[in-house]
């Protein structure tokens, strides 16, 4: 018999997480989940969860000798399987390490661009915690246990991107923590689904829709825009001179360079201030939630994947689903575009965003759906309360879904 227990681990994790972040910048982590409101006479029944990966390395560098060395010890461990097929591996004899050679990566140390690191690893471990409190101990939407009939309730998809796939691997670590696994039963496996990028919904894609890149191209050559670009080609000049470079990479890579610094307490490049770095993330905001602002960018950037998630709903309502626990993994740019449709955006979605859409029914089968973002309920523009009947909601859902979308993306003529 093999002994694994995680308890103690995940309580040390929120402990030290907890005074860590104390000090950091508002996009070191988002607030945990909290408890539902308005839940008197009804049952929770589903949740669909969409997050963003926790904390990583940066995805830029300056590649001056001067950069932070970053070192990394949350190792990949895999293994290839011939036999594909449902249920626990039991042909798994040796496992393979993923290893990033030090210095011969984009940065001084052996991490790779954009990695998760083991903070951020623990981050979505601390979720999970929080979310099992709620959907395990408070609601009791899924046991204690993941059981072979568990788990045909959950479905689980990631961009396939190595830092999202191993983001929900911590979270469902924290939600079924390891139990007891007999010598000879086989490793329980948990699908998690991804499909390839030129498909991939779960952030905006211009492959998918072309009219998206038109339209965000347009969004360029506004007043607004121009003003924007006046505004702030001081601020760009000296970011530029203070850091050497002579190529501008953009406002979000800037300010994903200096958040990612600070959340991990290295110092800033020489030269940079405080004010210069908030000053930076206003810029990059700026232009993020601008192009966000136009109807149908927002809408055609996320329409599909709002239309899978109203699907899911649907599919559970009418009977023909049993999957009660949903999870999505992605990126800034899932959970950023996806709350903006519902006017839920008001800055960066920091590490470990996360989004619940919860299906709760009341004792004569009347369904309502609350929506949370990072620890807080909202009352969705055409609902009453917190906790929207759920036709209310298809209203809502269904005004902002494209119809016809594959002809609105290729329609070079649309308007914003």
């Amino acid at each position: 018999m093999i002994k694994k227990s995680a308890s103690i681990t995940l309580f040390l994790v929120s402990l030290i997480l907890g005074v860590a972040l104390s000090q950091k910048p508002f996009y070191c982590q988002a607030p945990e989940p909290e408890a539902t409101l308005n839940t008197d006479g009804l049952t929770l029944k589903m949740v669909q969860i969409l997050t963003r990966h926790g904390d990583r390395t940066p995805l830029y560098s300056t590649l001056k000798p001067t950069m932070n060395t970053w070192d990394c010890n949350l190792g990949w461990l895999m293994v290839s399987s011939l036999n594909n097929v449902p249920g626990a591996a039991t042909d798994v004899d040796r496992l393979f390490r993923k290893v990033y050679m030090p210095n011969r990566e984009y940065f001084p140390g052996n991490c790779s661009d954009g990695q998760l690191t083991s903070l951020g690893f623990q981050q979505h471990l601390q979720l999970g915690q929080s979310l099992r409190q709620l959907y395990v101990d408070k609601y009791e939407l899924l046991p204690s246990e993941l059981s072979v009939d568990a788990a045909s309730t959950i479905w689980i998809r990631s961009t396939d991107v190595p830092r999202t796939i191993q983001s929900v691997q911590g979270h469902l670590t924290a939600l079924f923590p390891p139990t007891t696994v007999a010598s000879g039963s086989g490793i329980p496996i948990i699908n998690i689904n991804t499909m390839d990028s030129y498909y991939e919904n779960m952030t905006p894609n211009p492959t998918l829709c072309p009219e998206l890149a038109i339209l965000i191209a347009n969004t360029t050559t506004t007043p607004e825009w121009e003003e924007f670009i006046t505004n702030t080609t001081q601020l760009k000049k000296d970011v530029m001179e203070t850091l050497g470079i002579s190529v501008f990479p953009g406002w979000s890579s800037l300010m994903d360079l200096f958040f990612a610094t600070q959340c991990h307490d290295f110092p800033l490049p020489e030269g940079i201030t405080q004010d210069m770095v908030t000053q930076v993330y206003e810029a990059a905001y700026w232009q993020y939630q601008y192009q966000l602002s136009f109807p149908m960018i927002a809408r055609l950037g996320m329409s599909t994947f709002l239309e899978e998630v109203v699907d899911n709903i649907r599919a559970f309502v009418n009977g023909t689903s049993s999957v009660k626990y949903i999870v999505f993994s992605g990126h800034d740019d899932s959970v950023g575009p996806f709350t903006n449709l519902f006017g839920l955006m008001k800055e960066w979605p920091p590490y470990a965003s996360h989004v619940e859409l919860e299906l709760w029914a009341d004792q004569k089968n009347n369904y309502f759906l609350q929506f949370k973002f990072n620890g807080q309920s909202y009352t969705l523009n055409g609902c009453e309360d917190v906790m929207c009947p759920i036709d209310s909601f298809f209203e809502v859902a269904y005004s902002i879904l494209v119809p016809n979308y594959a002809d609105a993306c290729s329609n070079s003529t649309m308007a914003f």
